[in-house]
């Protein structure tokens, strides 16, 4: 008789743990997880190297302009691409600064930054084929003379 009610204790036990294993499963499941989405989701900030360019005038070398650039884009489609955008961002951003022959240098004037990274913007996505940059930031922007170079 003991192993009997040892017998059913046994499947009652095995019946209970199984119930309530189900039980908490499809209760989890009916529950979806609350996601807060944020205003920069799939955005990617990404850093270019610094780029030196020289600024020409009268066939000499004047001085040179560092640029760095920051900019933003897909953070899938970033993963997907098997070239990535920092090289057209630099090369963008050095042949905008260098062919732009409105700003002379050498008498410090201000450079239209909005113009130069939309410049710089509309040209990586023409390159690129799509709208994969969508926006572009200066991190740092400094004019050097050539006087001021150490040697």
């Amino acid at each position: 008789m003991t192993t009997a009610r040892l017998l059913v204790l046994g499947v009652w036990v095995c019946g209970v743990t199984l119930l309530s294993g189900h039980l908490a499963l499809t209760w989890r499941a009916e529950k979806p997880p609350a996601t807060e989405a944020s205003f920069f989701e799939g955005l990617e900030y990404e850093e270019t190297a610094l780029i030196h360019v020289p600024i020409i005038a009268d066939g000499q070398v004047q001085g040179y302009v560092a640029a760095q650039f920051v900019f933003t884009a897909d953070a899938r489609t970033l993963r997907q691409m098997s070239v990535k955008p920092h090289p057209y961002v630099r090369d963008e951003a050095l042949r905008a600064i260098y062919s732009n022959t409105k700003v002379d240098f050498s008498r410090l004037e201000r450079v239209d930054i909005d113009a130069l990274v939309q410049t710089v913007k509309a040209g990586v996505n023409a390159r690129l084929g799509g709208d994969l940059v969508k926006d572009v930031l200066v991190k740092e922007f400094n004019y050097v003379r050539k006087d001021q170079l150490r040697s």
